[in-house]
């Protein structure tokens, strides 16, 4: 369970600090990135983040739920996040869905991030 936070709080450290080369190395080439308006792939979602369509300036984590189905690992975290979307700041309350899977070597890389606004 450790590995799998960790991978997942690098994920977002590298998404608030535009970090590419990390944010290269822990997402799987094919995974998906699942907004409320859209739906992206790993490049596509690197371009939104270095293009400042999308600035991710603070999550706040309120709660982290891991489930392992085999070699699956899923995260759901309840977390406040104050991003800038198209230039205006905004703060939502989402359930985030992380999907990780391992790669050949054995190193966890995610597959799928789904964003669920809480109401």
């Amino acid at each position: 369970m450790e590995n799998v936070l960790n991978t997942s709080n690098r994920i977002w450290k590298a998404m608030e600090e535009k970090n590419e080369l990390v944010f290269l190395e822990l997402v799987h080439e094919e995974a998906e990135f699942v907004h409320m308006s859209r739906t992206l792939d790993r490049n596509k979602e690197l371009s939104v983040i270095l293009e400042n369509d999308i600035v991710y300036k603070h999550v706040e984590f309120i709660e982290h739920t891991v489930r392992k189905f085999g070699t699956t690992e899923i995260i759901l975290n309840r977390l406040d996040l104050t991003a800038v979307v198209k230039g205006n700041e905004v703060v939502n309350a989402f359930v985030v869905t992380e999907v990780y899977t391992p790669d050949s070597e054995g190193k966890l890389k995610l597959a799928s991030l789904a964003f669920t606004k809480r109401v």
